[in-house]
């Protein structure tokens, strides 16, 4: 597999996404949703700023892009998170996971991907194997929301794609956490910035801000210049399946006959998507 350097960071990736999960689910009893992406983003541009801080510098053409990636990257999170107050977490999984279908329709537009009859298996795949993971049954008024927030990381997974060829990757992520942190911190403000100091919450914020989003999505727009959209979504698509793990191993939260199976097919076409073209930089 000549791509495996760049598959494995995205797999990588995923797998501390969904590390996060349990995680992220406990440190919510202190703060609120929004609070903590505040906190998260603005811990995580920071970092990465001590680091890069010459990048930024070097690389202010790269401010109007990352501002576009910094918008759709927050109305992922902010639809997702207000989504959830009026669906199941089941259902939000599944439709949230349907930015994989959404990622290669925006591929076409923004920069010209086209699908191979092995990706649209590996789509189906996929897909299939997050309906019987999530366990979905019924829709509920916030599956709307939900529904926009697959739409916006599907933009801005094809974004990625786009602006990786030609901007700085340190930049790119560096302005578009700190974009997410700017945007969010207005609807924290808007609640009264609740929050309850616990060492959980420090460690999920310290944790999720620094693995998950600094290093995180730095590995994910360096990896987005070999990798297309349309096979990064695919790949993506193991993070509920980590999530599981995870959420077994801490919580004690079961998967079950169809979430295994689910799971599986979710890992084959994880590896059809991965198996797919070379690692020569994209044009």
């Amino acid at each position: 597999m000549r791509n495996l350097k760049y598959v494995a960071g995205l797999v990588s990736v995923s797998l501390v996404w969904g590390a996060t999960f349990p995680l992220v689910k406990e440190s919510l009893d202190y703060i609120t949703p929004m609070g903590f992406v505040t906190l998260r983003f603005l811990l995580a541009s920071l970092v990465l700023l001590l680091f890069y801080a010459g990048n930024v510098r070097k690389n202010r053409k790269a401010l109007k892009p990352s501002l576009m990636l910094g918008i759709f990257l927050f109305l992922g999170y902010a639809f997702q998170t207000i989504g959830l107050d009026y669906t199941t977490s089941s259902n939000a999984g599944f439709i949230t996971g349907l930015y994989v279908v959404f990622t290669p329709i925006f591929s076409y537009f923004i920069v010209k991907e086209k699908l191979t009859a092995r990706i649209v298996l590996a789509l189906v795949l996929s897909l299939s194997g997050m309906y019987l993971l999530s366990g979905v049954s019924g829709f509920n008024p916030g599956d709307i929301l939900e529904l926009l927030c697959a739409i916006a990381y599907g933009i801005h997974v094809a974004l990625i794609g786009k602006f990786s060829r030609s901007y700085d990757a340190p930049t790119l992520t560096v302005m578009q956490l700190f974009f997410v942190f700017f945007f969010s911190s207005f609807i924290w403000g808007a609640e009264g910035f609740p929050m309850v100091a616990s060492p959980l919450l420090v460690f999920g914020i310290v944790f999720t801000g620094i693995f998950a989003s600094a290093i995180g999505i730095l590995v994910q727009v360096h990896s987005q210049r070999y990798i297309p959209p349309s096979r990064a979504a695919i790949i993506f698509t193991t993070e509920p399946v980590f999530a599981g793990i995870f959420s077994y191993i801490f919580l004690g939260e079961t998967l079950g006959t169809f979430g295994m199976i689910g799971a599986s097919l979710i890992f084959i076409s994880m590896l059809l998507a991965a198996s797919e073209g070379g690692n020569r930089e994209l044009p």
